[in-house]
């Protein structure tokens, strides 16, 4: 039970780790390749490109789990407490609700990519699994803002928003 308790609070941190040690470690090959071999990796730029895409969809889930998701809040915080609570309910349910429908609307463009037979011009990995990423990336964003309304609603949740200013 753990182990599931750390998986669903470290899932796309984990993954967005790897992901990102791997287009550093990736691209500083590619750069002493470029310096000491004067040749270059005709892949690194492709594979580095992927990860990048890869942690994009995969930080939207992240976000709202990390209750960091970039929003404007403004009016919310002026409303009575009350009212404030419901507004940020029906906002979550048209998140998961928006998050649900791109998942879908993706789905069909991962199909129409398969079907085409793409691949990348340098590794020729078929395409769709690079645009896998898209369907299961708002998947995740919408299963974890169906968490976050959870959480909020019985009060569960451990993680507090970190204040911007704390970053600067």
């Amino acid at each position: 039970m753990k182990f599931l308790h750390k998986l669903e609070k470290n899932l796309e941190e984990s993954i967005l780790g790897v992901l990102l040690v791997g287009m550093a470690l990736i691209l500083m090959a590619q750069i002493l390749m470029r310096v000491f071999a004067k040749n270059s990796l005709s892949w690194a730029e492709e594979i580095a490109r992927y990860f990048y895409v890869w942690s994009v969809f995969l930080s939207i889930g992240c976000t709202i789990r990390m209750k960091n998701i970039l929003r404007v809040d403004l009016i919310l915080e002026m409303l009575p407490k009350t009212i404030h609570k419901i507004a940020e309910l029906v906002l979550d349910l048209v998140n998961v609700v928006l998050y649900a429908f791109l998942c879908k609307c993706s789905i069909s463009v991962v199909q129409n990519v398969q079907v085409s037979g793409q691949t990348s011009p340098a590794l020729e990995i078929p395409m769709y699994l690079i645009y896998m990423i898209i369907p299961v990336g708002f998947a995740l964003a919408s299963l974890r803002s169906v968490q976050k309304i959870y959480f909020d609603l019985t009060g569960k949740n451990d993680v507090k928003p970190t204040d911007p200013s704390e970053s600067l």
